[in-house]
């Protein structure tokens, strides 16, 4: 009882001792003194997350640096950690999805013009996210990324942990298998047989 008494006060001083992470916050200011945040992030004003899940955690965790990079921009890199559940496409029931989206962002104000073609190839290899000049909304910021993490087809893994019930009832009518998905996806998508010649 004294062990677990003096572990919970150990673990109340670190939680006290761990700053909150900021709502707002100047990329430029970051970048210049090479910030590091880590830490919880609220999803409550993640609307557009939530629009495209069927639930997700309260929290998603954030450990993320910020640099100089391309031109001088702000360079934000670093990893988001989630968990969000939507509907699989094979058989409608919720199926867990873990995102842990990479971030490598150029952040530069939307009146901010990038230069001409010499720099076009870099500008390329780079994703930038524009804010107001001033401050920029870290949950904005990452509630980006997630978005774009997120599976366009969401389905379970393996068939096997599908409901089995509607796995029966579309092989009972003829639904299209696997292989045949795939072929009907190639004919909507004209670039897919590119990837299958590599």
């Amino acid at each position: 009882m004294k062990r677990y008494a003096f572990f919970r006060i150990l673990q109340c001083m670190s939680e006290q001792h761990q700053k909150p992470l900021p709502v707002r916050f100047d990329p430029i200011n970051f970048a210049h003194h090479g910030r590091e945040l880590e830490g919880p992030i609220a999803t409550k004003g993640m609307l557009r997350l939530r629009e495209n899940v069927v639930t997700s955690n309260d929290l998603v965790s954030a450990k993320l640096n910020f640099s100089r990079g391309l031109y001088g921009y702000p360079l934000v890199t670093g990893q988001v950690k989630a968990s969000v559940t939507m509907r699989c496409e094979r058989c409608l029931d919720e199926v867990q999805v873990d995102l842990n989206p990479d971030i490598s962002i150029l952040v530069k104000s939307e009146e901010d013009t990038l230069p001409g073609n010499e720099g076009e190839k870099d500008t390329d290899r780079h994703e930038f996210y524009g804010y107001d000049g001033k401050t920029l909304k870290l949950s904005d910021l990452i509630e980006e990324e997630l978005l774009l993490a997120l599976p366009l087809v969401p389905k379970h893994q393996d068939i096997s942990l599908c409901n089995q019930d509607v796995v029966a009832w579309l092989a009972a009518n003829d639904a299209p298998d696997e292989r045949q998905e795939a072929s009907i996806e190639r004919a909507d998508n004209p670039f897919a047989i590119l990837k299958s010649a590599d």
